[in-house]
């Protein structure tokens, strides 16, 4: 038992909704409650930084030195 609750259903490896590849052994309830916890962060993350060649309209290549994608 963790502070999210004791474990219900089967173990599986998820993978991480991050998109890195990386999988983890979750039984059926905490992997359900990882999702309502994480999803909204990565969703928030990927409205601000989406995965596109154009950048958003906030982007400037000036600061920092920074390039949107590898072909610029």
């Amino acid at each position: 038992m963790d502070e999210y609750g004791p474990c219900q259903g089967p173990v599986n490896r998820y993978e991480a909704l991050s998109g890195s590849g990386e999988l983890y052994p979750r039984c059926t309830r905490h992997y359900g409650t990882y999702v309502e916890r994480v999803q909204p962060r990565i969703d928030a993350i990927r409205q601000q930084y989406p995965d596109t060649d154009t950048p958003p309209s906030w982007f400037d290549p000036t600061y920092a030195g920074e390039r949107w994608n590898e072909d610029d």
